[in-house]
């Protein structure tokens, strides 16, 4: 079994920024929903979501250790770049992860972005939200509908997030069979929409009208926040189709944006995953395997971390996505140029000082160097002869008066 699917996104009708990431491919579906002050919920997002990418290309583990190992390492990733910059403290985000392995399906969840499934025209909620009030909703404190409106709803129990010692995804088994349609939707949608009003959006037969339809639907009834749904229909693989790990995955949302990073925190993160490049400005290119290599100037990170960073970019610091030390593009001899140019300008006393190195400081004028203008060293060599003719002249006019 594979996936045929539809992703889309919508900032909803306050929001400015979005803080959903979300990715859709054959074997794989993801959907994260970031949140933290700052630009922290975008981070937390597109990173979780590159994270679990790879689960689509990791062999030799079952999926269910395969999810858990992701949530582990972007939590830890999450917990390093919180601790190297304090913009990016109480970042999380919620997680919604659905795999094949070609017989059935897993999902990976935490948080309360929900997995429906829509079967044989009923729809069913897959997953159980990690909040307050489905706790209560547990205890019969409060019931289904109340929850909807209650103040409290978004209020999280659990969520992949900068903290120690979380929790991990609860791992659920799903049985299906082809034909069903599942949906992964944030609460921009579920807060919003009852179940009925989703499944009767999700049965039109076009992927894409249904995806569009429920987020339209969101909107008009005002969602404030962020709307994001992966809707997609459970297939029986065509003989001849070719290998859906070949296909190229639909990524959404803040993964897609472009996220901005401190230098610290893109070290951090570097650390965090020694195996993997996350290219900040463009978090959801592929991933490349890293060849540790002794850090360059310029670079961040330790010796096993090769990244540059990009001092000169005039919104931010962007880690360059290619682990690639400064000059490698040049040939020998127009490397050898370079550094002889650059050791020129560094030796000139009126040189600017370089950009983007921090190292580097223009030398104060009072703290040159001072050498006298020629006409006045002339005047000082010249002046012990002076000195000295005219004490003569002294000496021969005293002996005149004592002798006359």
């Amino acid at each position: 079994m594979s996936f045929r699917y539809a992703v889309q996104t919508d900032l909803g009708t306050v929001r400015t920024n979005n803080e959903d990431s979300a990715l859709g491919s054959p074997r794989l579906l993801v959907l994260a929903d970031g949140m933290g002050g700052h630009a922290a919920g975008e981070v937390a997002s597109s990173v979780a979501v590159r994270v679990f990418a790879e689960v689509e290309h990791s062999p030799g583990s079952d999926i269910p250790t395969q999810f858990l190992n992701a949530g582990r390492a972007s939590r830890h990733a999450l917990q390093g770049m919180s601790e190297a910059d304090a913009m990016l403290e109480s970042m999380g985000t919620t997680l919604i992860a659905v795999a094949s392995d070609g017989e059935q399906l897993t999902i990976g969840h935490i948080g309360d972005s929900r997995v429906y499934c829509l079967h044989e025209g009923s729809l069913y909620q897959v997953t159980t939200d990690h909040t307050h009030v489905q706790r209560l909703i547990d205890q019969g404190q409060l019931t289904p509908e109340r929850a909807r409106t209650h103040p409290y709803r978004s209020m999280l129990l659990r969520s992949l997030d900068d903290q120690p010692g979380g929790a991990d995804l609860d791992i659920i088994a799903l049985t299906v069979t082809p034909g069903d349609r599942l949906l992964l939707c944030s609460d921009g949608l579920s807060d919003y929409l009852s179940a009925e009003h989703i499944g009767e959006l999700l049965t039109r037969p076009d992927l894409a009208e249904a995806a569009r339809g429920l987020i339209n639907a969101a909107l008009v009834l005002g969602t404030r926040d962020n709307v994001t749904v992966v809707v997609a229909d459970v297939v029986t693989e065509p003989d001849g189709a070719g290998d859906p790990l070949e296909v190229a995955p639909v990524f959404a949302g803040a993964v897609t944006d472009g996220i901005m990073l401190s230098p610290d925190a893109g070290s951090a993160l570097s650390e965090s995953l020694p195996t993997m490049i996350i290219d900040p400005a463009n978090p959801a290119a592929g991933a490349q395997v890293r060849t540790p290599r002794p850090v360059t100037a310029g670079s961040t990170g330790t010796g096993d971390v090769d990244e540059m960073v990009d001092l000169d970019s005039d919104d931010g610091v962007t880690l360059l996505d290619h682990p690639t030390a400064a000059g490698d593009d040049l040939g020998p001899a127009d490397d050898q140029a370079a550094h002889d140019h650059e050791a020129a300008v560094a030796d000139s006393p009126d040189a600017p000082p370089s950009e983007g190195d921090e190292t580097r400081v223009a030398t104060p004028a009072v703290a040159r160097s001072f050498e006298p203008p020629p006409t006045a060293t002339a005047a000082m060599s010249a002046l012990p002869g002076i000195l000295a003719g005219g004490a003569v002249l002294i000496l021969v006019a005293l002996l005149w008066i004592i002798l006359g």
